[in-house]
């Protein structure tokens, strides 16, 4: 599988993101985070985004298309011609965004309308863009790809279907633009002979993706487990708060995973602000600058002007992210209005005085998850808007100052990305990524009980029993661990006691509600200080065990 490019893209409501990972040697797929960074990469501009627009190239002298066929622009050359065509600026009408495309290409009740025909291509255009950009990046060729593709967290089965349908269709258009009429019918017989293989492995939701970019699923076992001590230290991170905070709301997100010893995760309760988003911060100081703008000036009526709210919104987009990194920025626009150019200061104090109000929404939103059971054990944030100072001040130092972080390395407006190109990096590393599953979907049974060693004195009743169960029991294999599991553990006994075995035994015990014994290790020498133990579980549900490594027995 080394030969396949594994690709993570990130399809914001404003931008998208490209990365490209690398497949790692290891077989084992719940170890994300031992493989390298993925890379993000840039396009021709240099940014590290691409704004996530579509538009036809239209010839400003006969208002039509230039060539034959239809062509298309991407980015902020997109959002130029819009100004340039006095059209609504994206802010009033997000229609030519690529979300909006897929979504209404892919909702349409009539498939051959033609207006929904239309916006499909353009977003299967953007698609084909993207990839054309991942192939200069990584040298490599469309056929190549592997994706993963992020989609909100609130998304429904058919915009999910349509966003793979349109990365799928954009990939295939890349690959027929770089292929030679004889690839392309060999790639057609191929497909007649063994079958369509995807491009886009699977999709994945976007608080999922920012918790693998932080390596948030890498299984951690302890080498050696103590029978004399009643704590589990194999246990790491139970909760996870995700913050996405980028142009279209602030969607706040509780995931859990099924076990301590589990890749698998779930989202507990998620929820999303709209007024919050990072497309009102930049309307707000676009309001404010065109209102100190008409005062210098004496003029009124700027932001009745498509193509100045057009320029003025770039300029106040590229404020916003100076602010980040620097305490004052001017937002500056030659011929803003009427041939007059404009320039407004602003600082970071005056900055966070104007976006006051939606930072209070923000804080009113997440105080709901500040009270919550199960304290969170990492605080992840994502998108644009969580680089802003005034919103690391509100998570990082108000809400949850005690929380981890995660991973420095990750930024947060490029961790979805990150996470995805992980993923994929991840399953193409897996032996299992080349074995054909029947059907669209692959159900993963799960274990459902704990099964865990404790040590037992001889003497003990069987009311006894469970309580030595819940106290001293420590699980080798979780509840919800994925089907099936296979674990080897070093196990002792440090309480200073040399004949810890005489008059007792090893027991494998069911934990949970019901607790009982279901084996016993009884060939163990009384002066052996410690011995390995490998168990397996069957996704049949047969239970085996051996110990050091001798011959395997069934429970």
């Amino acid at each position: 599988m080394s030969d396949y490019i594994p690709i993570g893209i990130d399809l914001g409501s404003l931008h998208a993101r490209v990365a490209i990972g690398s497949v790692s040697s290891s077989k084992t797929a719940n170890t994300t985070d031992t493989q390298p960074l993925p890379d993000v990469i840039s396009n021709a501009q240099g940014s590290r985004y691409t704004l996530a627009l579509v538009c036809d190239d239209i010839d400003t002298d006969t208002n039509t298309t230039n060539g034959q066929e239809a062509r298309h622009i991407f980015g902020e050359a997109a959002r130029r011609a819009l100004a340039r065509e006095k059209k609504p600026p994206i802010s009033k009408d997000p229609s030519s965004l690529v979300q909006e495309l897929v979504r209404s290409s892919s909702s349409a009740a009539d498939k051959d309308d033609m207006e929904a025909t239309n916006k499909g291509l353009k977003a299967v255009a953007f698609f084909s863009h993207l990839t054309e950009l991942a192939c200069d990046a990584s040298g490599s060729h469309p056929s190549k790809m592997k994706t993963i593709v992020g989609v909100p967290v609130n998304s429904t089965i058919e915009e999910q279907t349509g966003i793979v349908e349109t990365v799928e269709r954009g990939i295939n258009h890349a690959f027929e633009e770089r292929s030679s009429d004889k690839d392309i019918k060999d790639l057609k017989k191929k497909q007649k002979k063994d079958g369509v293989e995807p491009y886009v492995m699977a999709v994945v939701q976007d608080p999922i993706a920012v918790c693998i970019a932080h390596g948030l699923t890498e299984i951690e076992h302890p080498g050696v487990i103590d029978l004399a001590s009643s704590t589990d230290e194999s246990a790491s991170w139970k909760n996870v708060l995700v913050i996405d905070w980028g142009a279209s709301g602030l969607t706040v997100t509780h995931i859990a995973r099924t076990s301590s010893s589990s890749s698998l995760l779930y989202i507990v309760k998620t929820i999303t602000d709209t007024s919050c988003s990072g497309t009102n911060i930049i309307s707000t100081l676009a309001k404010h600058c065109a209102s100190m703008f008409e005062r210098k000036t004496k003029v009124s009526g700027v932001l009745d002007s498509k193509k100045s709210v057009h320029r003025l919104e770039i300029a106040c987009e590229s404020a916003v992210r100076t602010l980040s990194r620097a305490p004052t920025v001017t937002v500056a626009v030659d011929g803003l209005y009427e041939g007059m150019d404009m320039n407004v200061p602003i600082s970071r104090p005056r900055f966070d005085m104007l976006v006051n109000g939606i930072i209070r929404k923000a804080e009113t939103l997440l105080q709901t998850f500040v009270g919550e059971e199960n304290e969170f054990d990492f605080v992840l944030a994502a998108g644009n808007v969580c680089d802003m100072p005034s919103a690391t001040t509100l998570i990082r130092t108000k809400l949850f100052p005690n929380a981890n972080a995660g991973r420095g390395d990750i930024p947060a407006d490029e961790a979805v990305a990150i996470g995805c190109a992980r993923y994929a990096a991840s399953a193409l590393s897996c032996e299992t990524h080349s074995k054909k599953i029947d059907g669209c979907t692959r159900k993963v049974k799960t274990c459902p009980l704990s099964i865990g060693i404790c040590r037992i004195e001889n003497d003990k009743e069987n009311g006894d029993i469970e309580s030595v169960i819940s106290n001293t029991a420590i699980p080798l294999i979780h509840v919800g661990e994925a089907l099936p599991v296979n674990v080897t553990r070093k196990i002792t006994y440090n309480n200073g006691t040399d004949s810890w075995l005489e008059n007792s035994y090893i027991a494998i015990v069911q934990m949970g509600k019901k607790k009982k014994v279901i084996g016993k290790i009884e060939d163990i020498e009384l002066e052996d200080k410690s011995f390995e133990i490998t168990m397996e579980l069957s996704a049949a549900g047969e239970l085996t065990l051996a110990v050091n490594g001798e011959e395997s027995t069934t429970l």
